[in-house]
């Protein structure tokens, strides 16, 4: 597996945990059992900041490469390429809908919920057609020289969260998902050797 699709890999495992926890803040509130609104707050932030405007791009990149080299991925191509984009408008809603509720504004509790979940759901079953299909597909027909060429062309797109550096804005959250997961998870960055 060539360096990035491992990346892209690695962002749809970590992608994972955060759903994971945004999940259980959605199931916290429909039980209407205490919820860490901020904790959510930053999750979507970090899905809205790095997923929707780094990782998509990054995906987008390689898709369009993959769509020359690989013309039967084409209708799937073009799927997610449209995925993205709703994926990004119902995260951005999703978003503004858990800052209201932070900010003390008035939302529904059922449309707060059908909104976490519809973004939860989509883009879970999003990123299992992308790594079932076009990730093996790219790891199977991009030549070496198409993966240097998108490394450079993708290598200034750092992860806030899981990188080699965790900003500060992300400290909280990341604080809260390694108590989440305990010893089970640490940053790539914190692992020992």
């Amino acid at each position: 597996m060539s360096n990035l699709i491992s990346k892209i890999h690695q962002d749809h495992v970590n992608m994972a945990k955060i759903l994971k926890l945004i999940s259980s803040e959605i199931d916290a509130l429909a039980a209407e059992e205490p919820r860490d609104l901020e904790v959510l707050n930053d999750a979507m932030r970090y899905m809205v900041d790095y997923a929707d405007k780094l990782h998509h791009p990054k995906e987008d990149i390689m898709f369009r490469r993959l769509q020359n080299v690989a013309p039967q991925s084409r209708e799937l191509i073009e799927e997610m390429f449209q995925e993205h984009q709703v994926i990004t408008k119902t995260g951005s809603e999703f978003h503004e809908l858990v800052q209201a509720v932070e900010y003390g504004d008035f939302v529904l509790r059922k449309e707060i919920i059908a909104k976490g979940r519809e973004y939860v759901q989509s883009l879970y079953s999003h990123m299992a057609k992308e790594e079932d299909q076009l990730l093996k597909t790219a790891s199977q027909v991009l030549s070496s020289a198409d993966h240097a060429e998108l490394e450079r062309e993708i290598s200034e797109m750092q992860d806030p969260l899981f990188g080699e550096e965790i900003q500060r804005e992300y400290k909280a959250l990341y604080e809260h998902i390694l108590h989440q997961y305990g010893s089970d998870w640490q940053h790539p960055a914190h692992r020992l050797v």
